[in-house]
């Protein structure tokens, strides 16, 4: 073998040895050079050492051996003025997105061969979407503004030297002809108003199911904690069979409005067996070397109880195992494909993730959300092929349902913007009191809501911070989220910077952030990054497939869900559009419109504390609805003094005073004075499933007289009835919907007093 030879393959192994992600800058530096063509070494004006170790990965390992490669380089380093790293980042990835596509279609080599034919063919391929519309500005941006600030100062020689390597600028208004930014911005906003409008009339019901499935795998965690128990006290020896009984609840997949959904529920026994690697080893010693048996057997390497790790096996099929067993059997939280995954499931694999939007898989950045770290992730997925079933970490897992839950409920009750979410704090929580009356004859209720200081897009500095609303369901999580985060780190949350793939990075400072997970012990990192966030989006409402009128599968967005509480806070519950655009801080861009800097000075603390309480109010409202569609049953504690605090309790779980259709969940005066009509359509109705028989009764009179009225021309007397009839299929629908839940101790109703303990149910047989 040549030297030459030796020296590429030393270089091969070296970069794909490396990991960008440390702090090892000097080595990241050594193999970007490696990468470099050597022309470009000594470039005039640039120096390579300041590019990011994040482009710096991105040049040499996405970019590699491309015919474009020297112009990218040269484009990285010219673009390292002042400006938010994400969006420098990003511009990089759609100005090679471009390129990638001149080569294929074109046959293209070289920047010489970038004339106006080539790009008119791209727009004839592509079509003028705004997909392509964004590389073009890409291009645009990076060749008008960085690469023409880069070489007008050079001299000619020095221009010379790396006019090979320089992308020409677009032909004169060729972005302005083939794309129009009014037209293109119009269809966005409708597509995305079409996704918001299909998804919007489901809101309330994914705030329930995100609650209904973070407290499942609580219950799945809590039952693999009590078996780890029995093990770690010598109760019992691995493996070790568990079980509990669980109901499976799914939505059906057509639903779009309130009145058609449906609870598909299905009663399981849940079976796992308890492992530790070294008991998994020693009895699949078949799967594995004859030496690295001996290793386990003899407590040596990394089966010391020092490293012992535990996790399960799901011992029924993958579709009994709550939401998310299809993502375990088939990868979905790992990276790449699996291993020894056959060629029929690596196809099941890629058409899954295809349904969620993705090329690759949900794996996070920080270990031990979803999976665990990577050594144990390589463990399990080599066990599971190996042996053919599936294993997971259920204390991974369920942390990560917790951040999930947290930020899909932040997302659909305060419509917080990505770059906000990542923001919330520890150090950012404010406490504020306001008075509302609930009605014309109660006196005044004193509540009290929870908000975080956050900078909203647009704004940069901590005077421009606002007010975003934490309502009481995502508070508690991101308790919990603070709980975890002390346990793991001696009792403090690390104070770390924010993700450099945050577009507000350079705008923040390091804080208590909330949304992070296994910070090193220099701060440095610890943060998630915006692509974590969507792929716990992802997993937390796994298995509900939207699609537009026009039939096409979309995946929810935090972007999305921001259009849904909106269009909800609007039209679901009449939160007034003011107080919506001002609680969501939305620019002030409608013409005639009292300009922002004015409306700020003299009317910005009323208008700010009306928008607030009308938001409050419309989060209190939707958490309370979700609640009632997985009515939660009280704990031991709360039962046992039922019988001195009755009316209390039972006005807390909206049920104490019985009517036609259920019960009447308002503790003061009536609202409605005499005009009851049933109940029908009031907010504190809470129905009765057993009382299912009168609503279709009185659907049937209603509809009946509706019919009748106007075939006598009485259309507006009509209507009035066929709203009624209307109301009562949302009721009979609620009526399904919490016959779905009985069966769930954590969720029934206290009406039926039926006392049942869930975490009882758990069954561990040392003996199997």
């Amino acid at each position: 073998m040549s030297q030459i030879q030796t020296q590429r393959k030393t270089e091969q192994r070296t970069r794909r040895r490396v990991n960008f992600s440390d702090t090892n800058h000097a080595l990241h530096l050594q193999v970007f050079l490696e990468w470099l063509p050597t022309d470009l070494h000594d470039a005039p004006g640039i120096d390579w050492s300041r590019l990011p170790r994040r482009l710096m990965a991105y040049l040499v390992n996405t970019v590699g051996s491309s015919p474009f490669a020297p112009c990218m380089a040269l484009v990285a380093a010219a673009d390292l003025g002042p400006g938010e790293e994400y969006t420098r980042f990003t511009h990089i990835q759609r100005l090679y997105m471009l390129l990638q596509y001149v080569q294929s279609v074109c046959d293209i080599q070289s920047p010489s061969e970038l004339t106006k034919d080539v790009w008119k063919c791209i727009v004839a391929t592509h079509g003028a979407t705004q997909h392509l519309h964004s590389l073009f500005k890409a291009y645009r941006t990076l060749t008008d503004n960085a690469l023409l600030s880069y070489v007008e100062p050079l001299l000619p020689q020095q221009r010379a030297r790396v006019k090979d390597a320089l992308l020409p600028p677009l032909p004169y208004r060729f972005v302005q002809q083939h794309f129009s930014d009014a037209t293109l911005r119009d269809e966005q906003q409708q597509r995305r108003k079409d996704k918001s409008d299909i998804v919007a009339p489901l809101h309330t019901l994914l705030v329930a199911l995100v609650r209904f499935r973070k407290q499942a795998a609580w219950r799945l965690f809590q039952a693999f904690q009590l078996a780890k128990e029995q093990v770690q006290k010598g109760e019992a020896q691995l493996p070790l069979l568990f079980s509990y009984e669980e109901e499976l609840v799914t939505v059906n997949q057509e639903a779009t409005t309130v009145a058609e959904v449906r609870l598909e529920k299905r009663a399981v026994t849940m079976h796992f067996r308890l492992w530790d690697f070294r008991q998994w080893v020693i009895d699949h010693a078949d799967d594995y070397y004859p030496g690295y048996v001996r290793c386990a057997q003899g407590w040596r390497e990394e089966f010391t109880l020092a490293k012992r790790e535990f996790f399960v096996e799901f011992l029924d099929s993958e579709e009994d195992l709550l939401w998310f067993g299809p993502m375990i059997k088939y990868g979905l939280l790992c990276a790449s494909t699996p291993r020894r995954m056959s060629p029929e499931q690596a196809q099941y694999r890629k058409q899954l993730l295809k349904n969620l939007g993705r090329s690759h898989g949900l794996q996070c950045s920080r270990d031990g959300l979803l999976t665990p770290h990577q050594g144990f992730t390589y463990r399990l997925a080599v066990a599971m092929t190996r042996g053919k079933t599936i294993l997971f970490d259920p204390e991974s897992l369920y942390r990560g349902a917790l951040y999930a839950a947290s930020l899909a409920t932040l997302a659909l009750t305060n419509g917080s913007r990505m770059t906000e979410l990542l923001q919330v704090s520890a150090d950012r929580f404010k406490e504020r009191s306001y008075r509302v009356r609930t009605d014309g004859n109660s006196p005044e209720e004193t509540r009290m809501m929870r908000l975080q200081l956050l900078l909203p897009k647009g704004k940069h500095t901590e005077e421009q911070r606002k007010l975003f609303l934490i309502s009481d369901g995502a508070y508690q999580y991101l308790t919990e989220i603070a709980q975890e985060l002390r346990a793991a780190h001696d009792g403090r949350i690390p104070v770390i910077p924010p993700h450099s793939g945050n577009k507000k990075a350079r705008d923040l400072s390091p804080e208590r952030y909330l949304f992070q997970w296994a910070a090193n012990s220099d701060g440095q990192r610890g943060a998630l990054h915006p692509n974590d966030v969507q792929a716990l989006l992802r997993f937390i409402l796994y298995g509900l497939q939207f699609q537009t009128r026009q039939g096409e599968p979309f995946s929810v967005t935090t972007h999305l869900l921001r259009h849904v509480t909106a269009t909800a806070a609007r039209h679901e519950h009449e939160v007034p559009p003011a107080a919506v655009a001002r609680a969501l801080h939305h620019e002030m861009h409608t013409p005639g419109a009292i300009p922002e800097a004015t409306e700020y000075y003299s009317r910005e603390p009323e208008a700010e504390e009306r928008a607030l309480i009308d938001l409050a109010a419309f989060q209190t409202t939707v958490e309370e609805h979700a609640a009632s569609i997985l009515i939660h049953w009280p704990d031991e504690q709360e039962r046992q003094s039922m019988d001195e605090e009755l009316r209390e309790s039972f006005g807390r779980w909206h049920t104490l005073l019985e009517t036609a259709l259920g019960f009447c969940g308002n503790v003061d005066l009536c609202p409605r004075g005499y005009n009851r009509t049933l109940c029908i359509g009031c907010p504190h109705l809470v129905p009765d499933f057993r009382k299912r028989a009168n609503a279709l009764h009185w659907r049937t009179v209603y509809a009946k007289q509706a019919d009748e009225l106007e075939a006598q021309g009485n259309e507006v007397d009509a209507r009035q009835y066929r709203l009624l009839a209307r109301d009562l299929d949302t009721h009979l629908n609620e009526m399904a919907i919490t016959q779905a839940s009985i069966e769930d101790g954590t969720r029934k109703p206290v009406f039926l007093q039926l006392a049942s303990a869930p975490y009882d149910s758990v069954v561990i047989d040392a003996e199997a």
